[in-house]
């Protein structure tokens, strides 16, 4: 729900926005290294790491849709109707993929050897499916992949409001 008398995001907004948003940069570069790394009990505990944070980051992402469904946010800034639908389309996208990255995850997970949430283990939810988990985990890859596309994008984005539309967008959620 947008209302043009907001000029900025709600405290809880600004730092769900910019938790989820560091959190997921650093998983995403994790994510793109740890097939790269020799088999062992480093790269088993970066997996664990990267799977456990991408949990907590899954719960943040729930929590953030219906706390961005629920508060009222600021009208988009000026701009003609391709660039206002093409940042709802890219934030609609946005949304979307921190959803499904972390659900085909979790999925080929409960499919596989189960879950780990750093100690914590949690057994395989449906019989075991190797095949069926390798495929989402490659499904998740490459959903990661677009997901840092579009962060791409929305980061640069918030640049060029910024640095040359000069037009407050990036102040709106920032932290004051």
């Amino acid at each position: 729900m947008a209302r043009s008398d907001l000029q900025r995001y709600h405290w809880l907004s600004v730092l769900l926005h910019w938790s989820v948003a560091l959190l997921i940069i650093g998983l995403l570069v994790l994510g793109f290294f740890l097939e790269d790394l020799p088999k062992g009990p480093f790269r088993k505990e970066l997996f664990n790491l990267h799977k456990s944070f991408g949990l907590i980051v899954f719960a943040l992402i729930v929590f953030r849709i219906f706390w961005r469904l629920k508060s009222p946010v600021p009208d988009h800034v000026p701009g003609t109707a391709y660039q206002v639908g093409l940042a709802k389309l890219a934030h609609v996208l946005i949304y979307i993929l921190m959803v499904f990255v972390p659900l085909a995850a979790l999925t080929a997970g409960s499919f596989n050897r189960g879950f780990d949430f750093f100690a914590l283990h949690l057994d395989p939810v449906f019989p075991v499916n190797k095949d069926f988990a390798h495929q989402l985990m490659n499904v998740h890859g490459w959903v990661a992949y677009a997901l840092a596309a579009l962060v791409l994008l929305h980061v640069s984005a918030a640049i060029w409001h910024h640095f040359i539309k000069k037009d407050g967008l990036l102040r709106r959620m920032w932290i004051s």
